[in-house]
């Protein structure tokens, strides 16, 4: 006998990366209906489904209004099981918002309506209207001291299995040439409104964060109030992320950090690139000296460091990129570096500027780099050999042992030497995924007993 499903006027529907995540954006949508939550559900799912078993799954609950949040990971899927609810549900009416959605969006018209920007009011305006409105409604910034908060959404499961993710600002002050945030104006959420509201979650034994906010570190007076409320509470296992731009590290922050135990905070550090020149054409600090003795500051703290790093900018060749590693790794130290290719996302001024830049991007998501003026394809995927190798043997922390001997024998060169290890596993596999650990740690012995000097790669 198939079970009756759960019947919603309003469904509002949350693919996520990965089942341990909760869907914020969806909660906080859903706590801004109003009256109209006592008639609204969430289905939240991850990327392990098909478009089918998504449509079927909001057919069941037959809505009047689907509500999609799109992301750059979730984009196809959800423009996939729009094309089947055409369909398979032909009354109900489709919206989709979210950050991958812009001006100029090629795919708006399956949907009914499209928001481009923050979506709480507009969203709660079309549930309210007896007719769709024009395909694309353009939504301005929320005041955030009239947002209800979506925490008290998040349920005792949510709390038991998943990441809890929080969010204290939104907007970014700063104009980072490859960001959907760039330049967009920076608002806080009341602290009056805001602490109560985790204070809340905290007793119900939330104990793991992730908090969206772009620039944690800025304005300072409101990051250090959030600091200040978790910091007499942490216990062994509070486990606090951030994303913090580390061009500017004021010292009142920089001191809260540290007091915190080992392990508490989690800091994702945006270091980006270490060139100069390259720093100031994508709009970050040009001081990256300073970037630099900042980042070696958090990582002697007991945070959790977690530096990016980004290769196929703009003016930046391979040396450049590899000098700007190894003086990262050899100087800071941090226990992660996070090697990443430049995506062309769609807002941004480099995806704008593209062809002016002597840039090319894939038209699918993640929209990865696939030329640009200081880097040819066949460059950009040796590097992304690269970055996966590093990611497989030294972020993961799998050989311990092994990778100190590795870093013994070749500091300062870490790009050079990966490199060559990245090139000695795919010569053997012809891949640098789907591999055992197994085989992954006999590649790294016979490296290191046949010796660590590497081709040259540059």
């Amino acid at each position: 006998m198939t079970p009756t499903p759960l019947m919603s006027n309003i469904l509002l529907v949350a693919i996520n990366a990965r089942y341990s995540h909760a869907s914020h954006a969806a909660r906080t949508l859903l706590a801004n209906l109003g009256a109209l939550a006592a008639d609204a559900a969430i289905l939240e799912t991850d990327l392990d489904i098909t478009p089918l078993q998504i449509a079927e799954q909001i057919a069941l609950r037959n809505p009047r209004i689907v509500g999609f949040c799109v992301y750059l990971w979730n984009v196809r899927l959800a423009e996939a099981t729009a094309r089947i609810l055409r369909t398979a549900l032909p009354h109900a009416r489709l919206v989709a918002g979210g950050p991958e959605l812009t001006p100029g969006y090629a795919n708006a018209a399956l949907f009914d309506t499209v928001v481009i920007g923050e979506g709480e009011t507009a969203f709660r305006n079309l549930c309210l209207s007896p007719t769709p409105p024009a395909n694309t409604v353009t939504a301005a910034p929320e005041p955030l001291d009239a947002l209800a908060l979506p925490f008290d959404y998040y349920t005792d499961t949510d709390l038991a299995q998943r990441t809890l993710y929080a969010e204290t600002s939104r907007g970014c002050p700063h104009r980072c040439a490859y960001c959907t945030s760039a330049g967009t104006k920076l608002r806080t959420f009341p602290l009056a409104r805001l602490l109560p509201a985790l204070e809340r979650l905290w007793q119900r034994g939330a104990r793991q964060f992730k908090f969206l906010d772009r620039s944690f570190n800025a304005p300072v007076a409101h990051a250090c109030a959030v600091l200040d409320f978790f910091l007499p509470k942490a216990t062994p296992d509070t486990r606090l992320h951030f994303e913090i731009n580390p061009d500017h590290l004021h010292a009142d922050i920089l001191g809260r950090i540290a007091a915190f135990p080992a392990g508490a905070l989690h800091l994702e550090a945006g270091v980006q690139t270490l060139n100069p020149a390259v720093a100031a054409a994508i709009g970050r600090s040009p001081d990256t000296a300073q970037t630099l003795c900042n980042v070696r500051r958090l990582t002697r703290t007991g945070a959790a460091v977690h530096a990016d790093l980004i290769f196929g900018l703009p003016g930046e060749d391979e040396a450049s990129f590899a000098q700007g590693f190894d003086a990262l790794i050899e100087t800071a130290r941090p226990p992660e570096v996070q090697v990443n290719i430049l995506k062309g996302l769609p807002g941004t001024r480099l995806l704008r500027d593209a062809q002016a830049l002597g840039l090319a991007f894939s038209p699918e998501p993640p929209y990865d780099a696939l030329r640009t003026d200081a880097m040819d394809f066949a460059t950009l995927c040796r590097i992304q050999r690269f970055a996966r190798c590093w990611e497989l043997v030294r972020n993961r922390n799998r050989f311990p042992q092994e990778v100190a001997q590795f870093h013994a024998a070749i500091a300062p060169g870490y790009y050079r030497a990966y490199s060559a290890l990245a090139a000695r596993i795919f010569s053997g596999e012809g891949k640098l995924f789907a591999i055992s650990q197994a085989r992954l740690a006999q590649h790294l012995r016979e490296h290191l007993e046949h010796g660590t000097a590497p081709p040259s790669v540059l």
